[in-house]
C-alpha cells in the first residue's frame, strides 16, 4: 500500500542522513526535513520512507503539496491523497475516523508556504491517530512540540587551500559520486580522474553542494567541459536551468527554487536578504546591524529578519564552538539577494558600511594585540578573511577609498605576520601602497607593516627599500612612534640578512625605548631577537636573561605570541648550555602555544630545534624523522631555517651526527618516514603522541581523542557536556571539536554525526 513514487534517477550518497532520519522516525511520531532550496530534502523524505516500508503495514502515503494554495481545504487534501473512503463528514473528521486504528507514515513533502494550515491539521492528526507518524519537508520546521527537526544541509566536499588545490582526498566524497553519476547519464564514459578532480571540486564548492545546482550543472556536460562550465557560472541562474519538467515549477531551475523562498519571505526578511548579500564567507550579528541598519532598516528589523531567514533555511547557522553565533549566506543564495540589491549608489553605500565595520575591526584587533585575547582575534580575523578581501577590494576598486584601504592593511600587521598570511599581506599592502602615492601617515605606517611582511617572508632587499621609505618620510613629518618601530624592524631585517652585528647594534638601540614594549607587539619582538643573537655569539645568560623580561612583560599582559618566541630562544640557549630536558620543555611550551596561532614556520623551527636536541642526546633516529619532516614541510615557505646561518649549520652538525651514528638503510627509512607526515602527524610525533595510521577506508584523519568526541557530538552531548565525561577543560573540548570540523571539512555538528554514521 502507499504511493510513493518511482526514481527516475539513482539516489546517490546522504548515507549517514538516511541512517539518521530513520532513527528519528523509528523515535519520534513527527520528523520535519528542514534546508535550503535544492538541497534534497524531497529526495532524502522518500528514500528514508522507501527503506521503512515494512515497518507500517498500513502503507507510507506522500503527500504533494506544492500546487496546493493557501486557503485550500488541507484535510480534504489529505482525505483525497490517502484514498480514504467518501463521507459527509467534515474532512477533519473523516481522518480521526479512518486513521483512529492505522499505522502509517504520511510524507507530507513541501510545507513551507502552508506553515498556519499544517499545523492545527498535524497536530490533531498525532492527537487523535497514535499509531500514524509523520514525516514532512519544509524550509522551515512546523514548530509542534512533538517535532524533531532534522537539517539537511548541503554535501560534504573536500578541502582546499587558499589557492584552491585539494588538501584532502577527494575519492569517498558524495557530492562528486552524485556529478559523476548525473554527468556519465548525458556523456557515457565519463568518469572523476586526476585530470579533472580539482576541476570538478571547484565546480561542486562553487555551487555549494547543493544537489539541485550540481545536477543542473551536469547535464551541461553532453556540450560543455567542467572547465567551460565553471567559466559560466558567474550568471548561475541562466546556466542552471534544464531540470526535470515533470516537476514542480520551482525544482525546474535554481532561479525559481530560490525566487519561491524569496516570496515566501516577509518584507522585512527579503529587505535584509538583500542586505546581507554585501557580506563574504560569514557574519556575526554585530556585523550585520551595522551593516544593515539605515534607510528605513531598524536594529529590531534585522535582528527579525536574521532569526526568519534561518528559520527558513535561507540563512545557514554556522555550529561552531565559539561564543559568537555566525551566520552564513551560501554564493547561491548571495548571489540572489545581491541581484535584488540592485547594484548602484545603494549598494556602494553598503559595502562602505561594510567596508567601515571590517576596518574598525582591525584597528581594535591591532590596539588590543598585546594582551590576552590574541587567539581569539586571530581566530575572528580568520573566519571573516573573505569579509576583510572583500572590504580591501571595494577600496582598491573604489574611487577616493585607498586611503582607508591603506589604513585596514597595515592595521592587520599581526593577522598578516602570526597567522600565516604573509604571501596575502604583502599583496594587499602592495596594491594599497601603489593606490596612495601621497606620503601621509597612513602611507608610512602602511610601509612600515610592509617592511616587516617583506622580511618575514625572506625578500629582506625589498624590506630594505620599504623601511628607507618609512623612516625618510617618518623623519619629515616627526612621526616618533612610527619611526622608533622602524628600527625595530630595522634590526630583524638585519638578523634575517646575518648581519649580526649590526642588528645586535641595532636592537639594542631601539630597546632604549622601554615603553614600548608596554604597548606594541612588534617592538616586544626584539627582545628574543636580541636574545637570539646573543646566543649566537656564546652569551647564554645574556639571552636567557632578555628572554625572561619578553616572558615577565607577556605574562603581565597575558600576551602569548611573543612568549611564544621567547620560549624557543630558551630552549635553544639551553641547548647550547647541555641542559636538554629544559631545552625540550622550552620547545614543547613553544609548539603548544604556537599551534593556537598556526604559525607553521614558527612550529617547524621549534621541531627542527627538537631534532638537534634528540641528536645530542644520541636519539639519532628520533631526529632524523623529525630533521627529514621540517625538511619537507618547509620548501612551500622560503628560505630554509630563515636562512639565518647559524641555524644552517648547527642543522649541518646534527645532520652529520644523525649520518654517522645510522646505518644507511635505518637512516633512509626514518627520512622517508619523516617526509611522509603532514604537519598535525609531525606536531603529536614531537609532543609525544602517536600518530594514527592511515586507512584506506577512511579520508580523513582523526586522532583517537578527536574519534571519541566525535561519537559524543553525534550523541548530542553540548561541549561542556564532552569536557566533563572526558574529565578535560571546556577549552580543550572546544579546541577538539574545531579540529573536528577542519578535517571533516564542516560547518556544524549536525555534519560530524553523519560522518559518524557513516563510518564501519
Amino acid at each position: 500500500m502507499g504511493r510513493l513514487p518511482d526514481d527516475l534517477t539513482s539516489f546517490v550518497g546522504r548515507r549517514g542522513a538516511i541512517t539518521q532520519v530513520k532513527r528519528l522516525v523509528s523515535a519520534s511520531r513527527l520528523v520535519t526535513l528542514t534546508g535550503v532550496a535544492g538541497v534534497g530534502k524531497s529526495r532524502l523524505a522518500i528514500r528514508v520512507a522507501r527503506d521503512l516500508r515494512r515497518a507500517f503495514p498500513d502503507g507510507i502515503w506522500l503527500v504533494e503539496l506544492g500546487k496546493v494554495l493557501p486557503g485550500d481545504d488541507l484535510a480534504q487534501v489529505l482525505v483525497t491523497s490517502l484514498g480514504l473512503e467518501p463521507s459527509d463528514l467534515p474532512p477533519e473528521a473523516v481522518l480521526a475516523d479512518q486513521l483512529a486504528d492505522k499505522r502509517m507514515l504520511i510524507l507530507l513533502d513541501g510545507c513551507e508556504h502552508l506553515l498556519d494550515e499544517c499545523v492545527p491539521l498535524v497536530g490533531d492528526l498525532l492527537a487523535t491517530a497514535p499509531e500514524v507518524r509523520v514525516l514532512a519537508t519544509s524550509r522551515a520546521p512546523l514548530a509542534l512540540a512533538a517535532e524533531r527537526v532534522w537539517p539537511v544541509l548541503p554535501m560534504g566536499m573536500p578541502r582546499v587551500d587558499r589557492e584552491g588545490h585539494v588538501v584532502q582526498r577527494a575519492t569517498g566524497f558524495e557530492v562528486l559520486e552524485l556529478f559523476a553519476d548525473r554527468a556519465s547519464a548525458v556523456l557515457p564514459g565519463f568518469a572523476i580522474g586526476p585530470a579533472n578532480e580539482a576541476l570538478v571540486v571547484r565546480l561542486c564548492r562553487q555551487l555549494d553542494g547543493l544537489p539541485l545546482a550540481i545536477e543542473l550543472a551536469a547535464v551541461w556536460m553532453r556540450s560543455l567541459s567542467v572547465e567551460e562550465i565553471l567559466d559560466r557560472l558567474s550568471d548561475r541562474y541562466r546556466l542552471l536551468t534544464l531540470g526535470d519538467r515533470s516537476g514542480l515549477p520551482h525544482h525546474r531551475s535554481l532561479r525559481a527554487a530560490i525566487e519561491w523562498s524569496f516570496d515566501l519571505c516577509s518584507p522585512t526578511e527579503q529587505a535584509v536578504w538583500a542586505r546581507l548579500s554585501v557580506f563574504a564567507g560569514g557574519f556575526e550579528l554585530d556585523a550585520a546591524e551595522a551593516v544593515c541598519v539605515g534607510d528605513g532598516v531598524t536594529v529590531e528589523d534585522v535582528f527579525i529578519g536574521v532569526a526568519g531567514l534561518v528559520e527558513k533555511s535561507v540563512l545557514v547557522k554556522e555550529d561552531q564552538p565559539a561564543t559568537r553565533t555566525r551566520y552564513r549566506l551560501l554564493k547561491t543564495i548571495q548571489e540572489y539577494g545581491r541581484e535584488r540589491l540592485g547594484g548602484g549608489a545603494k549598494e556602494a553605500a553598503l559595502r562602505r558600511r561594510h567596508r567601515d565595520h571590517f576596518l574598525l575591526l582591525a584597528e581594535h584587533v591591532d590596539a588590543e594585540w598585546l594582551g590576552p585575547h590574541q587567539v581569539e582575534w586571530l581566530t575572528r580575523l580568520r573566519q571573516d578573511r573573505s569579509n576583510l578581501r572583500a572590504a580591501l577590494d571595494f577600496c582598491r576598486a573604489e574611487p577616493g577609498e585607498g586611503h582607508e584601504g591603506l589604513r585596514m592593511a597595515a592595521a592587520l600587521r599581526f593577522f598578516w605576520a602570526a597567522g600565516g598570511s604573509l604571501r596575502e599581506g604583502r599583496y594587499w599592502l602592495d596594491e594599497m601602497l601603489r593606490a596612495v602615492s601621497e606620503p601621509d601617515q597612513q602611507r608610512t605606517r602602511a610601509l612600515t607593516t610592509n617592511g616587516l611582511v617583506s622580511a618575514m617572508q625572506g625578500d629582506t632587499e625589498a624590506a630594505r627599500a620599504l623601511l628607507a621609505e618609512a623612516r625618510d618620510a617618518a623623519r619629515r613629518a616627526e612621526y616618533g612612534s612610527v619611526l622608533v618601530l622602524t628600527a625595530h624592524i630595522a634590526g630583524l631585517v638585519d638578523l634575517l640578512r646575518n648581519e649580526n652585528a649590526a642588528a645586535t647594534s641595532r636592537l639594542a638601540e631601539a630597546l632604549e625605548r622601554r615603553e614600548m614594549l608596554q604597548h606594541d607587539g612588534v617592538a616586544l619582538l626584539s627582545l628574543p631577537n636580541l636574545a637570539l643573537l646573543a646566543v649566537f655569539r656564546g652569551d647564554y645568560e645574556r639571552a636567557v636573561e632578555l628572554c625572561e623580561e619578553c616572558r615577565e612583560i607577556c605574562e603581565e599582559h597575558g600576551e602569548l605570541w611573543g612568549r611564544s618566541w621567547a620560549e624557543l630562544v630558551l630552549g635553544l640557549a639551553r641547548w647550547r648550555q647541555g641542559d636538554f630536558p629544559a631545552a625540550l620543555a622550552h620547545v614543547h611550551e613553544c609548539l603548544q602555544i604556537k599551534q593556537l596561532f598556526n604559525d607553521v614556520p614558527g612550529m617547524l623551527m621549534a621541531i627542527e630545534l627538537e631534532a638537534w636536541v634528540s641528536a645530542a642526546q644520541g636519539r639519532v633516529a628520533r631526529a632524523a624523522r623529525l630533521s627529514s619532516a621540517v625538511a619537507h614541510l618547509w620548501r612551500p615557505l622560503g628560505r630554509y631555517l630563515f636562512g639565518l646561518e647559524r641555524h644552517l649549520g648547527w642543522h649541518a652538525e646534527a645532520d652529520a651526527r644523525i649520518r654517522n651514528a645510522l646505518p644507511t638503510a635505518e637512516l633512509r627509512a626514518e627520512r622517508s618516514r619523516g617526509a611522509e607526515y603532514a604537519l598535525d602527524e609531525l606536531i603529536m610525533f614531537a609532543l609525544g603522541e602517536r600518530p594514527p595510521a592511515p586507512s584506506e577506508e577512511d579520508p580523513v584523519r582523526l586522532t583517537p581523542r578527536e574519534r571519541e568526541v566525535a561519537r559524543l557530538v553525534a550523541q548530542g552531548l553540548s561541549n561542556r557536556q564532552i569536557a566533563e565525561q572526558l574529565v578535560i577543560s571546556k577549552r580543550t573540548s572546544d579546541s577538539h571539536i574545531e579540529h573536528i570540523l577542519a578535517k571533516l571539512g564542516a560547518t556544524s555538528r549536525a555534519q560530524i554525526a553523519v560522518w559518524v554514521a557513516e563510518q564501519p
